[in-house]
């Protein structure tokens, strides 16, 4: 329970950060002064909040997943304005269908909530209300609301992740601005997965090649994944895809770095790995809560365990595995030590440093392979003439001789043995 409350609180403040403005600009409800009553009819009016079916609780308790509720809340307000007399407005961020009223007054609806699911229209997961301004005033507003998410297929800890008054904006717009400068890596991660492809379907080294074209391919849809919800706006069911897409494609980075390495220095007896890993990350995300812990599993797992190989391998003197390890190290670490940025814009450029040491070191492995088959085709090209030299000193060839008048073919080796009874005419 208490966990629950922290992470609930973090996620209301980190978002505050996401939101227009600034985060001294932003007022979200009242954490602790949230109350939650059963819905028991499809009425628009707020039922009598003091009803013992009612219950006074955390703003992290609110889960309209598979029912309906009415939420009161109230948020403070030092002022009608922004800073510089910006309009405001309300901004809702959750996995829910609602309909919210401001000091008394209904200003908007995302969807339509309802009893069940037939009758519920599911409502965008990020929207911005925008009321009258008259309707907000100094002191404490009084936020009621009505939220029902029957259309949903995951379940989620915390499906309301904030209600808060800020400057007037489009919610997309701030948290794509957040992340606008990891778009600079998505141009790395298709560059890589379009070389990669192309060397793997015409190159020499082709499963190499098509490994680095699915880590590159992982990283960039992992990506995309994330500033989705700031490219889109979707229904909050589209929701649940887009964390298990995250998760997938996490998990298939991780994945394929660790088939990457383990058939560079392992050689083809790699598939129990393999294997293995995967079974150990399919274990991983179903113990784990939440999804962006899932996704962090799905990825540490396999990258751990190469971290643990590359570790021993470079204790045994293998040949160029201590590059893995020390940069293995480095990604695993920063995670660990930053579990809040994870699957944040930090995140993804130490996906981009790491797909360039992978990129560079595959361009020395690409060369040394290269100077290696060059050697070997010398080798053979060497052996080829030798042998075809060899077979020709032991072919006799023949000539023709005149001889008491008549035309006769002897070989040479005859011609030589006979030097002294024949004579050349």
């Amino acid at each position: 329970m208490v966990t629950n409350l922290m992470k609930s609180a973090l996620l209301f403040l980190l978002m505050g950060f996401l939101l227009p403005g600034s985060a001294g600009a932003l007022t979200w409800v009242d954490m602790d002064n949230v109350i939650i009553c059963p819905a028991t009819t499809d009425e628009p009016t707020p039922p009598v909040f003091s009803s013992p079916d009612c219950k006074s609780t955390n703003a992290a308790e609110i889960d309209p997943q598979q029912t309906m509720i009415w939420v009161k809340a109230n948020i403070r307000l030092d002022k009608t304005s922004g800073p510089n007399g910006e309009p405001l407005a309300l901004y809702v961020s959750g996995k829910m269908s609602s309909e919210f009223y401001l000091n008394g007054k209904f200003v908007g609806r995302n969807g339509i909530p309802a009893l069940d699911a037939a009758s519920e229209v599911p409502g965008l997961m990020d929207v911005t209300f925008y009321p009258n301004q008259e309707l907000f005033k100094n002191g404490d507003n009084e936020v009621i609301f009505k939220a029902s998410s029957h259309k949903g297929f995951l379940e989620l800890a915390n499906p309301v992740h904030i209600i808060a008054v800020g400057v007037s904006g489009r919610f997309t717009d701030e948290l794509l601005r957040h992340y606008w400068l990891s778009l600079l890596t998505l141009g790395l991660f298709i560059l890589g997965t379009l070389y990669f492809g192309i060397t793997g379907a015409i190159g020499l080294v082709r499963k190499k090649a098509l490994t680095l074209c699915l880590i590159c391919t992982f990283a960039a849809a992992q990506l995309f994944a994330e500033v989705s919800r700031g490219l889109f706006t979707y229904s909050y069911p589209t929701h649940d895809l887009r964390l298990m897409a995250i998760v997938l494609f996490s998990g298939g980075f991780g994945l394929t770095v660790a088939f990457h390495i383990f058939s560079t220095f392992m050689g083809k007896q790699i598939w129990p790995v393999i294997a293995s890993i995967t079974t150990f990350c399919v274990f991983g995300i179903a113990l784990t809560q939440g999804y962006d812990g899932k996704a962090e599993m799905a990825m540490l797992i396999p990258l751990g365990i190469s971290l643990l190989a590359t570790g021993y391998w470079s204790y045994k003197r293998r040949r160029r595995t201590f590059g893995y390890f020390l940069t293995l190290l480095i990604f695993v670490a920063a995670i660990l030590a930053f579990p809040s940025l994870f699957l944040d814009t930090l995140f993804f450029y130490l996906v981009a440093a790491f797909l360039l040491f992978l990129f560079v070191e595959q361009g020395f492995s690409y060369a040394q392979e290269v100077r290696e088959r060059r050697i070997e085709e010398a080798r053979a090209n060497r052996l080829e003439l030798a042998l075809g030299q060899a077979e020709e000193r032991e072919q006799a060839s023949e000539i023709t001789v005149k001889s008491a008048g008549k035309m006769e073919r002897i070989s040479t080796n005859q011609a030589t043995s006979n030097n002294g009874e024949f004579g050349l005419k």
